[in-house]
């Protein structure tokens, strides 16, 4: 991080006292902080404001995200797996329709998307949602609404907070581009239903269902898929139904630590799917759910709906959200 200074100060012609010497690569440190420390990577600055604001998040927060995940770099890949800017693992590319991570228009789209959902899970508590963001809101969940105890967690979120203090500190937030004309909300052809749970609170070992209706009011024939995450941990029993596919999982009553206890293997995804072909426009489609749970602990479970073009195997639409199902002990 030095060498861009002491090549500023190589350029500098020391012919002044030394007071001014010093105080002209003071001026030059101060430039540089500025232009290339806190508010440089200014490249995908006009990307970044624009799909903050059309999803309601602070321009200079979505920036401070993108700094600590990928300092910027486009083709990152993590240790994991996670890839580009925004760091999506496979999974959440797929819960968020991204074909390509590494085209930094679609990743920051989906990141962002994904930022506002776990926003809205967490009430705007923004340590919260930076937290569910690297760990996944499971494990927020059962850390009882808290940072979790992971190291590299918690590292992450002062990362996320010390950028974002210096973006404010810099006014990046009003030097970020207004202009959101170009972005549109890809919910558009999709209609979604609020979700209906059976009862409010599930038991442990009692099933509860979800129904899901969508409508679809594009101008052409499309085909629809619904995917669905949870913490398979928590789970005993997990049934998808769409129209004409039906997947069901049983899951072994696997032995994990005392329940509420946050760890990275506890908090692993499974992922199912299930399709609505050729669905017309203006025909609803119903998607239905039935999971048991196995432990008193809160559920966060991810829904998504597609459409795409069959012939040419595109994203036209998508929606999707993040689901807190309230699980208690049952009283017998």
């Amino acid at each position: 991080m030095t060498m861009p200074h002491q090549q500023h100060m190589a350029g500098v012609r020391r012919t002044g006292p030394l007071w001014l010497g010093s105080l002209v690569g003071g001026v030059l440190w101060c430039v540089w902080s500025l232009t290339l420390g806190a508010g440089g990577d200014s490249f995908y600055d006009q990307l970044i404001g624009a799909t903050a604001r059309q999803y309601g998040l602070e321009p200079a927060l979505v920036k401070a995200v993108v700094k600590c995940e990928s300092r910027f770099d486009p083709e990152a890949v993590s240790p994991r797996g996670a890839q580009g800017l925004m760091q999506l693992m496979p999974a959440t590319q797929s819960l968020l329709g991204v074909s390509d991570a590494f085209d930094p228009r679609r990743n920051i789209a989906a990141g962002v998307r994904y930022l506002a959902m776990l926003r809205q899970l967490f009430d705007g508590d923004v340590s919260l949602m930076l937290a569910a963001y690297n760990a996944g809101p499971q494990a927020v969940i059962e850390a009882g609404a808290t940072v979790p105890p992971f190291p590299e967690t918690q590292r992450y979120v002062r990362c996320v907070w010390a950028a974002l203090h210096a973006y404010r500190q810099y006014g990046l937030n009003e030097q970020f581009p207004t202009d959101v004309s170009a972005y549109t909300a890809e919910e558009g052809q999709l209609r979604i239903s609020p979700l209906r749970f059976s009862q409010p609170v599930a038991l442990v070992g009692q099933r509860v269902t979800l129904q899901l209706e969508a409508l679809q009011h594009g101008s052409q024939s499309a085909h629809g898929v619904v995917l669905l995450t949870y913490p398979e941990h928590l789970v005993s029993f997990m049934a998808l139904h769409t129209a004409g596919s039906d997947t069901t999982v049983r899951l072994p009553g696997a032995t994990t630590g005392p329940a509420g206890k946050a760890s990275w293997t506890s908090t692993a995804y499974q992922f199912i799917q299930g399709r609505w072909p050729a669905w017309q426009p203006g025909q609803h489609r119903t998607a239905a759910l039935a999971l048991v749970p196995r432990l008193p602990q809160d559920i966060a479970l991810h829904l998504s709906i597609f459409l795409y073009d069959p012939t040419e195997t595109t994203v036209q639409q998508r929606w999707s959200t993040v689901v807190r199902l309230p699980v208690r002990a049952s009283p017998w």
